[in-house]
This record gives structure tokens, C-alpha cells and sequence, in this order.
């Protein structure tokens, strides 16, 4: 069998963890460790996270000085022995059959293997999931392997599916890196919009009986935090139009390039015919109306 590696990392949700980690626990495919990433939490996430390393010693445990999720993901990659890589975050379930299901594509030499996911509310519970999240987060969208005329283009308007949802090669990250850690969210877009620029291979499973992310809504979570998701949006969009790699694909100037406010050395010719065109009839008709009006005062 091969290896998955299960990454969660925790910062301020041990309410939640048990029930994460029971998830990964039940899960039908059983050769996985699972790396309880504590990135300097101030509750009882230590706590309850060694009760895990007692139960089964396939569950591992590090801490770390807060450093944000991209710091406790990329920490868990640097200590993860499997072949693939899956992150929960520690308020959100894996359904029992989800590995199993990704796994049986292993064969198939595909780099990420995208299972269906759900949101549901917290006070809910599972028994209400939700295919849209709070605030049309997120929808999903199918990706398959032969997708790949506008592959570069969706990840570029959005970011296709939750970062629960993937397993992906360990090798994409030596061909890409890890996460940017200067984002304290949307990171996961940044990295699948790194992975498509890179023709990472992308192909969604399906829905498998019991084969989904099921992603926890409540208040304290990330898609709450508007004025975080704004800043870190707008940084997003920053550093892409900064990138030579990114500007080449799709077509946008860096900023030494756009044309500035003024300076009418970036004009071209086109630009000048423009102006005559849009100028000049109102000039004639402007000469036609005073030497009509000359006339009739010297009459």
C-alpha cells in the first residue's frame, strides 16, 4: 500500500480536534500517519492531542511557535514519510471511505486526486450539509485529468475546491515549493494556482458512498474573518501580477510596464487617430455655429 500522510494542524480549536481525529481513525484505508501539527496554541490542544498518541502510535504530535497555518502545514510536510499528502484542519471530518476512495486512482499516475465535499453548520451538525458555504464560498467544480484548455484560467478566477479535499503527490512539493507563509489565508489558492501554472495534473474521483470532506461553518472559522480575507486577497493579487511566470501566461503587464497617467510616450499612433476622430467633429461644428451666428448679427 502506499503511504498518505495526514496533516492537521491546530491553533485554538481543541473543541473540535477529537472529532477530526477520530475521523482519520475511522477511516477504511489504514496505512497512514496522521501529524498533529500544535502551532503554539493558547487552549488545550496539547492536551487532547497526545490523548491520540496513546490510542494508536500511527498519530504523531510536534509543537511549534505560532507562525500561522502555512507555517504549521509546511512543518507537518517537513516530518511527513507518505508518498501523499492530505490536510484536515483540525475543525473539519473526513468521511470514512475518502482515502480509500482516492486511493484506488493511485494507479492512474495522477498528481492531485480531488474527492466531493460539503459544508455544514456547526449548531447543524452532519445531518444538513450544504453544497455552498457562507457567503457563496467556494462551490465546487469537477476537474478532470483531460481538462486542460482553460485548466490555468479557473485557478486563476478561483480557487476550485478546499484544501480537505485533495491528496496530492509529496513530489509537487519539491517541484513547487510550500506554502507561502507571508499569506495568513487563501494560501491553499496561491498553492493550486502554483500547481496549475506548473501542469500539475488535477482529476476529481467523484462521489463514492462516504467519500467526502465534510468542512465545519462557525464563527471563529477563517471564511468569517472578512477584513483577513480581504487584506490577504488583495496581497494574493499583488504578488501573482508580480510573478514573470504568471505575467507571461496570462498576459498581464507588471506595473513598470502599464502605461502611466501623463506620459504621452506610451501613446501609439492608433491612440492618436482615436483622439482626432473623437476631437474633430466637435471643433467643426463649434466653427459652423460662430460663423452662422456672424451672419445673422451682420445682417
Amino acid at each position: 500500500m502506499t503511504k498518505i500522510s495526514i496533516i492537521v494542524p491546530c491553533y485554538n480549536q481543541a473543541q473540535y480536534l477529537n472529532e477530526a481525529l477520530q475521523s482519520v481513525l475511522d477511516q477504511t484505508y489504514q496505512d497512514w500517519e496522521c501529524i498533529i501539527v500544535n502551532d503554539g496554541s493558547p487552549d488545550n490542544t496539547e492536551i487532547v492531542a497526545k490523548e491520540w498518541l496513546k490510542k494508536d502510535s500511527r498519530f504523531k504530535y510536534v509543537y511549534k511557535e505560532n507562525g500561522g497555518l502555512s507555517s504549521a502545514r509546511n512543518v507537518g510536510l517537513g516530518i511527513a514519510n507518505g508518498n501523499f499528502i492530505q490536510f484536515l484542519d483540525s475543525d473539519d471530518i473526513l468521511e470514512c471511505n475518502k482515502l480509500q476512495c482516492q486511493s484506488q486512482f493511485f494507479y492512474k499516475n495522477i498528481d492531485v486526486l480531488i474527492s466531493g465535499y460539503r459544508y455544514f453548520e456547526d449548531n447543524e451538525g452532519i445531518s444538513n450539509l450544504r453544497i455552498i458555504g457562507r457567503n457563496n464560498f467556494i462551490p465546487e467544480t469537477i476537474i478532470n485529468y483531460d481538462d486542460t484548455i482553460d485548466l490555468k484560467k479557473l485557478f486563476d478566477i478561483k480557487n476550485p475546491f478546499v484544501i480537505c479535499a485533495p491528496l496530492y503527490k509529496k513530489s509537487i512539493f519539491h517541484k513547487i515549493g510550500n506554502f507561502d507563509e507571508q499569506l495568513n489565508s487563501l494560501e491553499d489558492w496561491d498553492f493550486n494556482l502554483r500547481c496549475a501554472i506548473n501542469n500539475i495534473s488535477f482529476h476529481h474521483i467523484g462521489y463514492f458512498p462516504k467519500s467526502k470532506v465534510l468542512v465545519r461553518l462557525h464563527e471563529n472559522s477563517m471564511m468569517r474573518k472578512n477584513d483577513v480575507m480581504n487584506t490577504n486577497n488583495k496581497k494574493l493579487k499583488d504578488k501573482w501580477n508580480s510573478d514573470l511566470l504568471y505575467q507571461s501566461i496570462f498576459n498581464v503587464k507588471s506595473i513598470n510596464q502599464e502605461n502611466v497617467s501623463g506620459n504621452i510616450s506610451f501613446l501609439k499612433l492608433s491612440d492618436f487617430k482615436s483622439f482626432f476622430k473623437l476631437f474633430l467633429p466637435p471643433v467643426f461644428l463649434i466653427i459652423k455655429r460662430k460663423i452662422f451666428n456672424s451672419r445673422n448679427v451682420s445682417k
